[in-house]
């Protein structure tokens, strides 16, 4: 299915003038950045806050914007850009959600070499 003739000229008018139709393209498609999160949120049983959440929604957004929108630019105007969209986000997503477990594990990590360290009665260890 292709993509409709707005959503083609929501991308020309985003990819022509970034800074004046990111807000559009924000009102448009962010819904289907949140159902990615949401959706790998409890398919993949990671454990985060609704907090935690909304940050990897703007981190996703924020990713598709780097690079003057170099993710979205590889956009194959023959196929489905909502498709596209929903893909591209959920690579991010789950590199995203990997990276902050692993740096969570970090944490956890140090904090309790730490404690052994310092040798604090009943931490972890």
């Amino acid at each position: 299915m292709k993509a409709s003739s707005a959503d083609l000229q929501l991308l020309d008018d985003l990819f022509a003038s970034p800074s004046t139709n990111w807000r559009r393209f924000i009102d448009r498609y962010a819904s289907t950045v949140i159902q990615v999160v949401q959706h790998a949120r409890h398919s993949q049983k990671w454990t985060l806050t609704q907090k935690d959440a909304d940050a990897v929604v703007v981190a996703t957004l924020e990713r598709l914007a780097e690079n003057d929108l170099e993710i979205l630019r590889r956009y194959d105007r023959s196929g489905s850009f909502n498709t596209f969209l929903t893909v591209a986000s959920r690579r991010i997503v789950i590199q995203e959600l990997q990276d902050r477990g692993a740096e969570q594990r970090i944490q956890t990590a140090l904090k309790d070499d730490s404690a052994r360290r310092l040798q604090i009665p009943g931490s972890a260890g």
